[in-house]
């Protein structure tokens, strides 16, 4: 069992459409650009939705869910790394490269976000290859990702590390779990929405049995997404979460809206490629730094909501 030296925040609901890969990239772009901090986005998800928003995922009809990871620009033929590294590698016992991003200190940020690109085929091979291991196995296989981002190599790099994850409480999910000393669960204000937040608490609660005190999964918030806050059903579904939730929820001002400058980042070419770089007064910038300002502070003041 490895040590848990860094920050590592999972993005965490096993219902699909959340929002994961939205929130995990505002808390990394603000982690970087307002909070100067050197961050490492790592991509957990088999739809690679991460990777391709940050550094772009080749189109291949023929592949595992239709894509590859790029081949990384640094590949120099080393035995040790695959020509398309991705975090699945690790899980092979090879090493992996990080790619850089658009927020880097050659492009006059002052922090840099780097990522580790995921890989359909081979994330898939291990959740299905391993998914019935029992024993040491299923134990060693779970253990590898922390083993690896709690390196003191990789805790020396990187000030934050974030998860994104996929829907599907898999090995790879169970891993991210166990890596992690921090956790977020973005939902989306409605009622089909809200059946994967009592699983997750569930999940941390469990991961928490088997963690010493001082290292427990710290639960940083339920975090509202896609926002309509001019309808009823938002309103009132966010009241009752507040009432029946307490201190687990994000405070009820701050949460991401439903907004067309979230996706239209995904547009290749676009620029500002950051939504911390639109216009000041736009909401979804302002509703962003809110979101990305109370995750910061929780995960480095170590405050933990209480889980019922």
């Amino acid at each position: 069992m490895f040590d848990y030296s860094g920050k590592i925040l999972a993005v965490l609901n096993q219902k699909g459409g959340v929002g994961k890969t939205t929130v995990a990239s505002v808390i990394a772009e603000y982690a970087a650009i307002y909070e100067k901090k050197d961050v490492l986005v790592v991509d957990l998800d088999m739809q690679c939705n991460s990777s391709d928003y940050w550094v772009g995922m080749e189109t291949a009809p023929q592949a595992t869910g239709g894509q590859l990871p790029p081949v990384h620009p640094d590949y120099d033929g080393d035995v040790d790394l695959e020509e398309r590294s991705s975090i699945a590698d690790i899980f092979f016992g090879k090493a992996v490269l990080p790619h850089n991003t658009f927020i880097n200190k050659d492009n006059a940020f002052q922090a840099d976000v780097d990522i580790m690109v995921g890989h359909p085929a081979l994330l898939e091979r291990i959740n299905s290859e391993f998914d019935n291991a029992s024993g040491k196995i299923a134990t060693e296989i779970i253990n590898r990702l922390g083993d690896f981002l709690h390196m003191q190599e990789v805790v020396d790099a990187y000030d934050l590390i974030i998860l994104d994850t996929g829907p599907s409480r898999n090995p790879i999910f169970r891993a991210a779990v166990r890596a992690a000393t921090h956790a977020i669960i973005p939902f989306e204000p409605e009622e089909k929405s809200l059946q994967g937040i009592n699983a997750m608490l569930q999940v941390i609660q469990s991961e928490n049995f088997s963690r010493d005190d001082e290292d427990q999964l710290v639960l940083t918030g339920l975090c509202p997404n896609k926002v309509r806050a001019n309808t009823n059903i938002h309103r009132g579904t966010l009241g009752m979460l507040q009432e029946e939730l307490g201190n687990i929820m994000f405070p009820e001002d701050i949460f991401l809206p439903q907004s067309t400058a979230f996706p239209e980042r995904d547009l290749k070419g676009i620029t500002p490629r950051s939504i911390f770089q639109i216009s000041a007064g736009h909401a979804a910038k302002q509703k962003s730094i809110e979101v990305g300002q109370y995750t910061l502070a929780k995960i480095f003041a170590s405050v933990a909501p209480t889980v019922a």
